[in-house]
């Protein structure tokens, strides 16, 4: 039955290949001895193939696949299809459709038993005779179907041969290719084993060879053991018959050795005397060294300097023939910071600050050594003398001249505790962060004593100062202070008292009505430190009360706070008076003097926690952690009106800081803040330093800042600094036009630092976005700055010349500005040069051409007209502010136009100059000319010109 059904299925596949497509398998090559019939039964879909397009043909065939190709089979039998009957000749009749489904049945049972065949035969390994046999038979069997096929009427008995055959050499191919993948297997991996075994005998012969040399050495060692063994064995022989030689009834007896105890007895006395002589000898000798270094230590040596100039600066109208001094005094820090006769500050720099005709400066110290720690020892003294003539340089009567003593200081000890006292005509001291504050603004004449008593109890610190304030030229006022601190528990502890007592122009207090606050008396404590090791504590109470109104200004705060681990956490307590802010407390202003506003005598906020304008009463919390590459912290704030306790104002914010990574970090952040329930746009900050981290806190915002840190170690590209940050703000702003609504920032930030060989090049750039949510006219517009600029320098080139230039433009554009409102721009350019050994080994010259311009800008906070008399800050080169020197201007938010008036008079002006400078050693001169302009940006009409001249020369001895 099996040989009939394979012959029926031979003639069916035959059939089922007349006249349809053949199918394709990646995998089943051109030429390969089964393609043909592989693409015949799938062609009439029997076989399907896998989804990735490859038939397998080496694969095992289930019981499952074969079930499903038979029932394919069956169905095409079944429904009678265009397979089975074909579209041409050769197609099956119905007795032998018949014959084919009864064989079907019969051949499950030989299915199973195949199976268990192929098994046996898998786990049998093909021999090469096998592999010969199996190829002969495959090619004896292609040349049979190359043969044509038989006529009609063949002997049925031939066709069940050829059937049989064909059966055969199919699952005798089948099964070699199987066991040939399987060997093939097999000798791969013995191929693997041959190779480390031939690669470990290649080892163990080199360690072999290791083995053999060093078993050579070893024996050569053995050798010269052996030869040295021998050689000592002689020379111990030798030593023994020596040794018989010896008579030693020739060394020393008893009495021999009790003499020699005698002398050495003897000895021993003669040094112990000797002994006692040079005792003596090194007391007198200390002696001498101790008057020695008295001796030295009371000779003094000295050290000083002198610096002697003579110059001039001053302005003039720009009309030819003007008198010195006719013009607008203006400042050149813009085109020269901190350069020559440019100051680095606000204040005009060509007549206030302007050179006098001659001056001449004496600065000198002594010191010594002292020599006892009984009464005042003095070791420092120091003094500077200034002789200058605003005049002639040399008049006859000498009413032009004066004679200064600009400073005196000594310093030494008392009883050994440390001391020091000095004078000055610029005060300069520090008490504490709220009480006389005057560390870099001098508070008048005066002198500041310290004193270390190291003797006493607690080993307290005390200074003292006291000094006039000068108004105007007269003395309105004299301050005295004294502080005394001590160390407890880890704190550092202090208790301050000052008085001030304002005197009227002529040196005599008339009535209060006339200077209004007559004068102070401060009391003090503060504490600082960290708290039996474990807490950070810090804080101040002063109370200052006017001698005059008879009323108290009083401060108060207290900020603990502890780290643990990578937690830190801070709080606070305040309820501070905003007339502790800073000031000019000598004004002579009567209406200022009502209201001093400078309770606790300061000029300068150096290290204050909180900012005393905005403080307030209230309480703080401020929190940080340090996860390694992620920092979160946050903040909680409350305060009210000192004096009203109104407006309560609450403002929370949270933040993170992602990074870095290559350089680059980002820095998400929340801030809410709301005065009396009503969200507002921002409040002031209260904290002066060591506030929140979060950005942008006492605002209502939240944003985003992706920042790339050019210095970072890893940066993606080191010296390239990038920021770019979206904020959207939101609530009432009293201050624009009562507007409400979201506003958005949009900002971009770019600096590069490039050196290019002897060129150093450091490009930025900054673009600024604001937009306002409502379209309520008012002053609150939205705008757009671009602002960018670009720094070069040189090394020294040929002939020792080093090139310098810069150049930096701003733009920002007001959208529904007013038809008298100007957009506001400013502009820059400095260009430079530097010879080495100008005329003279190690001389310098230096000339430099600057030129600063702006349209509708203003000089001074809140003027609203070009003056320039006052600079307001230097942000030139940088990144974080719209504006190069003049507003309006803001870093983020709203920003104020300028209004000014029709034909754009004093809405434009600008600034230019060239200065020279030429130093040979300590000789210096310098020469300078300016132009100011305050009509426009052209200089076709110069209103004021200016003139600086100085030459110097320093010597130190």
């Amino acid at each position: 039955m099996k040989r009939k059904l394979v012959v029926y299925l031979a003639g069916l596949l035959t059939v089922l290949g007349l006249g349809f497509g053949q199918a394709q398998f990646s995998d089943v090559p051109a030429g390969h001895w089964a393609k043909e019939a592989v693409e015949r039964i799938a062609a009439c879909g029997l076989i399907t193939g896998f989804p990735d397009g490859t038939f397998r043909g080496n694969q095992n065939l289930t019981r499952y696949q074969a079930a499903l190709i038979f029932q394919r089979l069956l169905n095409e039998i079944q429904q009678g299809g265009e397979c089975v009957r074909g579209s041409g000749q050769g197609g099956l009749s119905e007795e032998d459709l018949t014959v084919i489904r009864n064989a079907v049945q019969e051949l499950a049972a030989e299915l199973a038993a195949l199976g268990v065949r192929v098994s046996a035969l898998e786990d049998n390994a093909a021999t090469k005779d096998d592999i010969a046999r199996l190829e002969a038979a495959i090619e004896e069997l292609k040349a049979m179907r190359a043969q044509p096929e038989p006529a009609p009427g063949i002997d049925e008995a031939a066709l069940a041969d050829l059937a049989d055959r064909v059966e055969a050499a199919s699952v005798a191919a089948d099964t070699a290719l199987a066991q040939a993948q399987v060997l093939a297997e097999r000798l791969d991996a013995v191929e693997g084993d041959v190779a480390a075994l031939k690669t470990q005998l290649e080892a163990d012969a080199d360690s072999i060879r290791a083995l053999n040399e060093l078993a050579v050495l070893l024996n050569q060692d053995v050798l010269s053991l052996q030869d040295r063994v021998t050689a000592l064995e002689k020379q111990l022989g030798q030593l023994s018959d020596r040794l018989g030689e010896i008579n030693f009834d020739e060394f020393a007896n008893r009495e021999d050795v009790a003499a020699i105890q005698e002398f050495a007895t003897a000895l021993r006395a003669d040094l112990v005397r000797l002994a006692d002589r040079v005792s003596a000898l090194d007391t007198r000798v200390s002696g001498l060294d101790s008057r020695l270094t008295t001796l030295e230590g009371a000779t003094p040596r000295l050290t000083g300097g002198l610096t002697v100039r003579y110059g001039f600066r001053s302005v003039f109208t720009g009309t030819p023939g003007s008198a010195p001094g006719s013009g607008t005094n203006f400042d050149i820090d813009r085109l020269f910071p901190a350069q020559a006769f440019a100051n680095n500050d606000g204040d005009p720099d060509l007549s206030g600050n302007s050179d006098t005709a001659l001056q001449a400066d004496l600065t000198f110290t002594i010191r010594r050594t002292p020599g006892t720690d009984r009464g005042f020892n003095f070791a420092e003294a120091s003094a500077a003398l200034r002789f200058f003539n605003e005049g002639s340089v040399f008049s006859r009567d000498g009413a032009d001249n004066d004679l200064r003593l600009q400073s005196f200081s000594v310093s030494g000890n008392f009883d050994g505790q440390p001391f020091s006292a000095r004078y000055s005509r610029s005060n300069t001291f520090r008490l504490t962060e709220y009480l006389l504050n005057n560390g870099t603004d001098a508070a008048g004449r005066g002198a500041l004593v310290t004193f270390n008593a190291t003797k006493a109890l607690l080993s307290p610190n005390f200074t003292i100062v006291l000094g006039s304030i000068d108004g105007s030229g007269a003395a309105i006022g004299d301050y005295f202070g004294l502080r005394g601190q001590v160390d407890l528990l880890g704190l550092k502890v202090g208790v301050s008292y000052a008085e001030y007592n304002r005197l009227a122009a002529d040196g005599v207090v008339t009535a209060p009505a006339e200077l209004g606050d007559d004068g102070r008396a401060i009391a003090g404590i503060d504490f600082s430190g960290r708290l039996l090791g474990f807490l950070d504590l810090k804080g101040e109470a002063i109370n200052s009360n006017r001698v005059g109104p008879n009323t108290a200004d009083t401060l108060f705060y207290i900020q603990p706070g502890f780290s643990l681990g990578p937690i830190s956490l801070r709080g606070n307590y305040r309820a501070i008076d905003p007339d502790f802010r800073t000031g000019r407390w000598e004004t002579t202003d009567a209406a200022t003097l009502s209201d001093s506003p400078v309770a606790g005598l300061s000029r300068n906020d150096t290290d204050r926690i909180f900012d005393p304008a905005n403080a307030g009463t209230g309480f703080g919390v401020i929190a940080g952690v340090d996860l390694g590459f992620i920092r979160l912290n946050g903040y909680f704030d409350s305060k009210s009106d000192f004096f009203t306790l109104a407006n309560p104002t609450t403002a929370f914010g949270v933040g993170a800081t992602l990074g870095p990574l290559a350089g680059f970090s980002l820095t998400p952040y929340f801030n809410s803040v709301e005065v009396g329930g009503q969200r507002r746009f921002s409040v002031g900050n209260p904290y002066s330093n060591q506030g929140p981290a979060t950005r942008a806190p006492f605002r209502s915002n939240f944003g985003a800042r992706l920042a790339h840190d050019g210095a970072a170690s890893g940066a993606l590209i080191s010296g390239l600094n990038l920021a770019f940050e979206f904020r959207s703000s939101t609530g009432v702003n009293p201050g624009f036009g009562n507007s409400d609504g979201n506003r958005t920032d949009l900002v971009g930030e770019a600096s590069l630092r490039l050196p290019l060989g002897p060129i150093s090049i450091e490009p930025n750039f900054r673009f600024h976005r604001y937009t306002r949510a409502d379209t309520t006219p008012g002053t609150e517009l939205d705008y757009s700055t671009l602002k960018f600029g670009v720094q070069v320098s040189t090394q020294p080139l040929f002939l020792g010349i080093s090139l310098n230039g810069a150049f930096a433009q701003r733009n920002t554009n007001f959208e529904g500005k007013a038809p008298n409102q100007l957009d506001a721009s400013e502009q820059f350019f400095r260009v430079g040069l530097d010879l080495a050994d100008f005329l003279l080994p190690g001389a310098t010259l230096s000339v430099g051409a600057a030129q600063f311009t702006g349209t509708g800008v203003v000089g001074t906070a809140g003027a609203t007209t070009f003056n320039f008399t006052n600079r307001v800050d230097n942000f030139v080169f940088n990144t974080t502010d719209d504006r190069l020197y003049n507003g309006p201007s803001s870093s983020f938010g709203p920003m104020l136009p300028v209004t000014a008036p029709a034909g754009n008079a004093n809405g434009a002006g600008g600034i230019r100059g060239i200065q020279v400078r030429y130093t040979y050693g300590s000789l210096g001169i310098w020469y300078g000319i300016f132009d100011f302009d305050t009509n426009d940006t052209t200089f076709n009409t110069i209103e004021t010109v200016g003139r600086a001249f100085r030459i110097f020369y320093i010597v130190s001895f």
